[in-house]
């Protein structure tokens, strides 16, 4: 799975929830295809944790679009960033094993927890929301701008009372709102931004839970493979 494979097609909102859902299958089948049968360990659980949190977030930001709940759905987004962040900043730790043991046994949150000094630029830092947005925007520039705007719905802000407008008159300055639980009736157009965001946040972090679990469990296959490449390359 890369962010170039299973892009979705200009189309439908059902299209683009469809795609959203095949993504989830992918991860699923791609996950368990790389999982050893038998014993795993305390980070392969984190990362399984991982995988269970961007399904269920999947899976709730298809049914609040559907039943349209967009300042909801925005916070799922969100989210869905964060778990991509966390995931990444896994091979940014000194000692992924000992620290992962520790956010378990509840000795640290991840927050509270530093980098190695390589990951760090030279000293170790922690492992805050900042330090892992900037990490993962080193590969993926996009998610720093919707990072700051999703942040938007996750703390009380005018972002939410926004939303409610169904009208505007420009010459009288006067807006009509329909404050309710439910967007205002609206083209489903206005869906088209946030789903296509959230499908390529998904792709990423579904990416990045996978390139952990290739690192963990088939890393000499992954090299051998590289290598044999390299050598064709230069035959």
């Amino acid at each position: 799975m890369t962010e170039q494979d299973s892009t979705p097609q200009p189309g439908t909102l059902t299209h683009r929830l469809g795609a959203i859902s095949k993504l989830e299958t992918e991860l699923v089948d791609k996950a368990h295809a790389i999982l050893p049968k038998g014993a795993v360990n305390i980070v392969d659980f984190f990362i399984l944790g991982a995988t269970q949190r961007t399904l269920s977030q999947s899976r709730g930001f298809r049914t609040l679009i559907e039943t349209r709940n967009f300042p909801s759905a925005t916070i799922l987004l969100r989210t869905q960033i964060d778990t991509a962040m966390r995931i990444n900043g896994l091979r940014m730790m000194a000692n992924v094993e000992a620290d992962v043991q520790r956010i378990f046994k509840g000795e640290r949150t991840f927050d509270r927890l530093v980098s190695s000094p390589a990951a760090g630029g030279g000293k170790p830092e922690r492992l805050t929301d900042a330090f892992l947005k900037k990490k993962l925007a080193e590969e993926h520039p996009w998610i720093e701008p919707l990072y700051s705007q999703t942040s938007d719905f996750v703390h009380l802000s005018f972002r939410h009372l926004f939303t409610a407008i169904t009208e505007t008159d420009a010459a009288t300055q006067m807006a009509t709102m329909a404050i309710s639980g439910t967007d205002p009736k609206q083209d489903e157009s206005v869906y088209y931004e946030v789903c296509d965001a959230f499908f390529r946040v998904s792709r990423l972090s579904s990416m990045t839970i996978l390139a952990a679990l290739m690192a963990r469990h088939l890393g000499d296959r992954v090299m051998a493979a590289a290598a044999a490449r390299k050598a064709n390359g230069n035959e």
